[in-house]
């Protein structure tokens, strides 16, 4: 009996060793890529010294409760940042992101071998954070780029770069998702990893594992300043695409329409008539934009852009920035439940835009446990459009459909708000039960819909 326990005992040890084994030689062994790619990976050294002015608008005093700030100025001592960036051509540029070297006075380009060079920005684009410099050099390695579309969620990837000034520091993970948004950037379908990714790292490569660069580490998402698991990278051709545009126009031509949009959701699908939850829910439309020119609304679904699919809002400023402007594209939208198509020439994005301004007002209630006012004249002008203001959410319809203190009503349904007496009365009128589309003005001046289901 006590052979039998033994040789179980035995067997089931040298099965645990063989599946261990197995293991550790399926995993990847990166030491001969990380030789091959360490050569064209960069320290980048930035010191500045400037005054940095901001101006908040009366749109963003209006929706933070203050009071308008005419000029709110601070002066910055000179500082230092360090980052990271990799060689993309044999005479000297080198990839990085942006703000890694924006407003430098200096910017110090060092080698793996320690050899050090003072670099020139040849573009920065403030759409994409990328920079292209120049180090007045000859015959330096580089590095190999591919296509981030080819990656596959999952897959092993490196990321190279000087974390808290650590040269030539290599961490492993995987592509943990594609095609991600942050916040209101709008450019950049983000590759997200789990590579370790720290402050200095910006601007460092992220290398598959067939040795070529698929994109730039670029941001963290993070409480604390430091990694905790997530990390971003700018694809690589969305980088050569604004490298390419630098060195033939001096700066980056990007397409543009002239649009606000929103994702949609279960219950804004069904509020639009919309049998699959897709496109991007067009909520706002500059004056006198190519959009606007083209007859796009309010409430509109793109769903196809120059014969390309928008499954998620996020994606459709992808496709449009990539798109030469003038060129002509056909746009399939979703309108009062009915599928059209539009001809639009594509724009050219304006420089940095002028901020709104608005200011404050308060008043009424109604039935759905919601406490609005009309806006004034002034509001009314700054703004460009009629509504009413949301000066209190109580519990009840308002606040399960997302509404907030603040937000400004600007339309129902596809009916344009004017007044709080119009708004109380067309509430009444509402279909029962039934989810409703609200256009909102919500800070910091973006316009966006929630549905609101009107009680019984």
């Amino acid at each position: 009996m006590n052979q039998l326990k033994t040789t179980i005992l035995l067997g089931l040890i040298l099965f645990s060793t063989q599946i261990l084994f197995a293991y550790e030689s399926n995993f990847p062994d990166f030491t001969q890529l990380v030789e091959k790619i360490a050569p064209g990976v960069v320290n980048i050294s930035a010191t500045r010294s400037q005054e940095v002015k901001s101006r908040q608008s009366l749109l963003e005093n209006l929706f933070r409760g203050r009071s308008p700030i005419e000029d709110d100025e601070e002066t910055t001592p000179q500082q230092s940042s360090e980052g990271s960036g990799f060689i993309i051509s044999k005479d000297g540029y080198v990839l990085t992101n942006r703000h890694v070297v924006i407003n430098s006075d200096e910017i110090i380009v060092r080698m793996s071998n320690g050899r050090e060079y003072v670099a020139k920005i040849i573009g920065e684009d403030r759409g994409t954070d990328v920079a292209l410099l120049k180090i007045d050099a000859k015959n330096l390695p580089t590095l190999k780029t591919g296509n981030s579309d080819h990656l596959k969620v999952g897959e092993w990837v490196l990321g190279f770069g000087a974390p808290f000034g650590f040269d030539q520091t290599v961490t492993a993970g995987i592509v943990s998702a594609k095609r991600r948004t942050l916040g209101r950037e709008q450019y950049v379908p983000y590759i997200q990893t789990d590579v370790a990714i720290n402050p200095g790292n910006s601007g460092g490569p992220l290398v598959s594992l067939d040795g070529k660069v698929v994109g730039i580490n670029s941001q963290i998402l993070s409480r604390s300043g430091g990694y905790i698991g997530i990390s971003f990278a700018i694809p690589i051709e969305l980088a050569l695409n604004v490298v390419e545009q630098f060195k033939k126009y001096g700066k980056v031509k990007r397409g543009y329409l002239g649009v606000q949009y929103q994702d949609v959701t279960y219950a804004l699908a069904k509020a639009f008539g919309l049998k699959n939850v897709e496109g991007a829910l067009l909520n706002q439309i500059t004056k006198d934009s190519v959009a606007a020119q083209a007859g796009l609304k309010n409430g509109d679904i793109v769903l196809k852009f120059d014969n390309k699919p928008i499954k998620r809002a996020g994606e459709l400023p992808f496709i449009v920035g990539l798109i030469p402007p003038g060129t002509e594209v056909k746009v399939d939208v979703l309108r009062d439940g009915k599928k059209m198509r539009l001809d639009l020439t594509v724009g050219t994005r304006p420089g940095p835009e002028e901020e709104v301004a608005e200011v404050e007002d308060e008043h009424e209630s109604d039935t759905l446990g919601l406490v609005v006012q009309d806006i004034d004249d002034e509001i009314r002008e700054l703004i460009e459009s009629d509504g009413v203001i949301v000066s209190r959410v109580l519990s009840g319809p308002a606040a399960r459909s997302g509404l907030r203190r603040r937000d400004i009503i600007l339309a129902v349904g596809n009916v344009k708000i004017t007044s709080v007496e119009q708004f109380n009365e067309l509430i009444l009128n509402l279909p029962k039960g039934e989810g409703i589309p609200v256009l909102i003005l919500r800070p910091p001046g973006v316009q966006r819909y929630l549905t609101l289901y009107i009680p019984n």
